[in-house]
């Protein structure tokens, strides 16, 4: 149930997940789906809830701004023939990237990488030097039926105990209206599968489950896993109740599952930014030197700025600072996004988007790709990056039957040993709050060789 569907559009172009409550900021111009009408801006109140280290208590608090002084240089140099624009140039999913070192120096590692798009390169930070990332995690995901309730611990951030076993933040928040606008589960939908990153099953052989294995990187280091039981659920709808085992099942499709009640319109939260910060804020350059305040992706800039597609609804957003161990250069975490706009609403404003955001002084801005393309349903359409559509039995029982989702896939980010940095998770509707989108977050954990991401090269995470 991730209320009200979409209809048609006679003139132009119109626009994870249960029941729908009332507030929404839709436009009612030659743009807008038939039958939206401007209701007004939403006076709606984002819930800003602390999550407490080792306490299920919540306090409201202000939004917090990451101060970092940390000094990097990012080695990196790319193809200065990208454009904004390579958010709709199709991409084959099957296409082979190669990589060859190029050159090495005492902090880094550089790395070409050459697919349909053409070449980049992309730096790899060799780590290893006095890495204190935590050799192994302390799990804190609770059993299915008696899972946490806290969305950071599903992740596995600020868990029992200290730096050498455990991911810390602090000022960790969920802002979200709608409590039913994210869930923590044992499994989504009901498909046997596994995730294709992992050497070992997901928990009960289900593709939406937990993988408690390993992960090996492009640079053969091993991450520990930072997960066994939990996941964290987010959509622009409302999450159906998990049963006595932590499953959430959606039987109703996600094209009926509307407004959530949560802040529409207002634009991004801080520090998020459409704005280029590549090539020291004059963007055309993606990853290569960042102004450490806007995008360094660029990635943002084409949807919202140069399309207008700049009307969030239903806007959903997990906030908290952390503190890099000595030595450790990066970070890791698995995602898998799913939208009931496809395919219908593709090419339209109605362009709904997950982003993940660092303000590293290693690399600031969004950091989630599939196949070089951002997360919004035109972009990832358009690089072919949806691998379930339609009636795909992965889909089964998560109400996008009919619609699209990604496989799983790990997010890389680069840091810089012992700064602070915030990291951002948000997801939102755009152009209106009626079909639900939905994304996936596990697995949270430091990764002693960091990675800035590419549009062609993300950072050695390959399509599956």
């Amino acid at each position: 149930m991730f209320d009200n569907q979409k209809l048609s559009v006679v003139v132009a172009m119109s626009c994870v997940l249960s029941l729908g409550v009332g507030c929404s900021d839709d436009k009612a111009d030659a743009g807008d789906e038939v039958g939206m009408t401007d209701t007004g801006d939403s006076t709606a109140t984002t819930t800003t809830t602390t999550m407490g280290e080792s306490s299920e208590t919540n306090s409201t608090t202000a939004d917090t701004t990451a101060d970092t002084t940390a000094d990097t240089t990012a080695d990196t140099t790319a193809d200065t023939t990208a454009t904004t624009t390579a958010d709709t140039t199709a991409t084959d999913t099957t296409a082979t990237t190669t990589a060859d070192t190029t050159a090495t120096d005492t902090t880094a590692t550089d790395t070409t990488a050459t697919d349909t798009n053409g070449t980049t390169t992309t730096t790899t930070t060799t780590g290893g030097n006095g890495c204190e990332a935590p050799p192994s995690y302390t799990n804190c995901d609770g059993t299915p039926g008696q899972l946490t309730n806290d969305p950071w611990r599903a992740i596995g951030v600020n868990c029992p105990g200290d730096a050498t076993n455990s991911v810390q933040a602090a000022n960790a928040t969920m802002n979200s209206v709608n409590a039913n606008a994210w869930r923590v589960a044992a499994q989504f939908g009901s498909a046997n599968g596994q995730n294709p990153n992992y050497a070992v099953p997901n928990l009960n052989g289900k593709l939406w489950a937990a993988n408690p294995g390993d992960w090996t990187n492009p640079d053969d280091e091993v991450i520990p896993s930072n997960t066994s039981a939990a996941i964290l659920i987010l959509s622009t709808g409302v999450v159906a109740a998990a049963n006595g085992q932590s499953v959430v099942l959606e039987n109703n499709p996600q094209d009926g599952n509307g407004d959530n009640g949560n802040v529409d319109a207002g634009g991004l939260p801080a520090p998020l930014t459409p704005t280029r910060g590549s090539n020291n804020g004059l963007g055309g350059t993606p990853f290569v030197n960042c102004d450490l305040v806007n995008d360094c992706s660029d990635s943002l800039y084409e949807w919202w700025i140069v399309q207008g597609y700049d009307d969030p609804n239903d806007k959903l957003w997990m906030q908290a600072h952390l503190t890099v161990p000595p030595g450790t250069e990066g970070f890791v975490f698995d995602f898998a996004y799913f939208s009931s706009e496809w395919p219908d609403w593709v090419d339209t404003a109605f362009n709904d988007q997950f982003i993940a955001w660092s303000t590293s002084e290693a690399y600031t801005g969004n950091l989630t790709f599939v196949n070089g393309a951002p997360l919004t349903i035109t972009s990832l359409d358009g690089a072919g990056a949806f691998q379930y559509t339609n009636n795909a039995p992965q889909l089964a029982q998560t109400g996008f039957t009919g619609n699209a989702g990604t496989g799983w896939f790990v997010a890389r980010g680069a840091a810089v040993p012992e700064e602070q940095f915030q990291l951002t998770f948000f997801i939102s509707d755009l152009g209106d709050s009626v079909l639900a989108t939905g994304v996936l977050l596990d697995n949270f954990r430091w990764e002693c060789a960091g990675c800035i991401p590419s549009e062609v090269n993300s950072c050695g995470i390959q399509p599956q």
